[in-house]
């Protein structure tokens, strides 16, 4: 078997891709590391640029560089693919509908649409049962989500982009705190300032000042926002679980950083070995098997049971953290599971 594994980096990999390529060489798969930013096509064929790496060539780790010269690789020349992170945002549109294209040839660990569509929080009320899923309300209209909160005056609450990663803009709201208004109004795009300045314009700048410095000039400035209730659980640990073809193959405890709510590794939060209950377990591989359906075969999911917090579809960390909190490496399972599961 050929496996691609399509990456922004190919001088530094990530957490995934060192480990991920030494256990397919060690089923005896060629691996070849490519760019996903650098997609192109020769007359329709989709290629890209990269680096095969020898059979026999040392292991990957963390933070390595590939080794070897770069070529041009044709992706339906290869008998897997896996896209370990998305293509950045100037050419993501073309790289998605170029990979969508080569997918319809060649199998992808994780489809193309389940990337595009699943691997967002605007996901879990169609994946995740309601009971194990906080309420939330999502919105790029700053007026509802100040309504919601001010109607739980009693209840915490937490606040997200839905399309946000590594904890970027997760904001906890406490009951009647001084900030919530000021931040849901950030996150939803601060249109209610340049509302106000549009209003106040024509006094100033004449008739079309409005249309000029309100929608016009400035341009479209709402975005989306997560209003969702804090889980109480989570003060007793969140675990993040590797699930592989439907299957939990890795998991660890994340201890937060003393001064701070979030959880993830990227904000100062530490690994720390846990063992899974059997509800965990039942939990995690229903979500996985759910995902399966749409073409998900690997997946790291947030849990806080019974509450699932969130899954990440694309470059989910948490094999290598697993590795470092309990000292066993699972990668040769999962590449175990995807090998079978993409023989048959």
């Amino acid at each position: 078997m050929r496996l691609l594994i399509l990456t922004r980096h190919l001088d530094c990999l990530g957490e995934n891709d060192a480990p991920i390529s030494n256990a397919f060489r060690r089923f005896g798969c060629e691996v070849i590391f490519g760019d996903v930013n650098a997609i192109a096509a020769d007359d329709y064929r989709y290629f890209t640029r990269g680096v095969r790496v020898p059979e026999n060539d040392e292991p990957y780790y963390p933070g390595s560089a590939v080794r070897g010269d770069r070529d041009a690789y044709f992706l339906d020349e290869c008998q897997l693919i896996w896209v370990m992170i998305p293509p950045h945002d100037r050419v993501a549109r073309d790289v998605w509908q170029m990979l969508w294209l080569a997918s319809q040839h060649v199998a992808f660990v994780n489809s193309v649409e389940g990337m595009m569509f699943l691997d967002t929080k605007h996901a879990l009320g169609y994946v995740l049962p309601k009971e194990n899923r906080a309420s939330s309300y999502i919105s790029n209209d700053f007026s509802l989500l100040w309504e919601r909160y001010q109607q739980t005056p009693d209840q915490c609450w937490v606040a997200k982009p839905p399309n946000g990663f590594c904890g970027q803009n997760v904001f906890l709201l406490p009951p009647n705190g001084p900030n919530v208004r000021t931040i849901l109004q950030c996150l939803t795009g601060n249109t209610v300032a340049l509302d106000e300045f549009g209003a106040v314009a024509p006094h100033k700048f004449g008739a079309v000042a409005r249309h000029e410095f309100g929608h016009g000039l400035r341009g479209f400035k709402a975005e989306y926002a997560i209003l969702q209730e804090y889980i109480p659980e989570v003060t007793r640990g969140e675990k993040r679980i590797i699930v592989t073809c439907g299957k939990a193959v890795a998991w660890h405890g994340r201890k937060s950083a003393p001064d701070d709510h979030r959880s993830n590794i990227t904000q100062g939060a530490k690994p720390v070995p846990v063992d899974l209950h059997s509800g965990e377990v039942e939990l995690a591989e229903l979500i996985g098997q759910r995902l399966m359906a749409h073409g998900i075969n690997f997946v790291g999911i947030d849990m806080a049971y019974p509450y699932l917090l969130e899954f990440n579809i694309a470059n989910p960390g948490g094999l290598y953290d697993a590795q470092l909190a309990s000292g066993i490496d699972r990668s040769d399972r999962v590449a175990e599971l995807l090998i079978a599961h993409f023989k048959k």
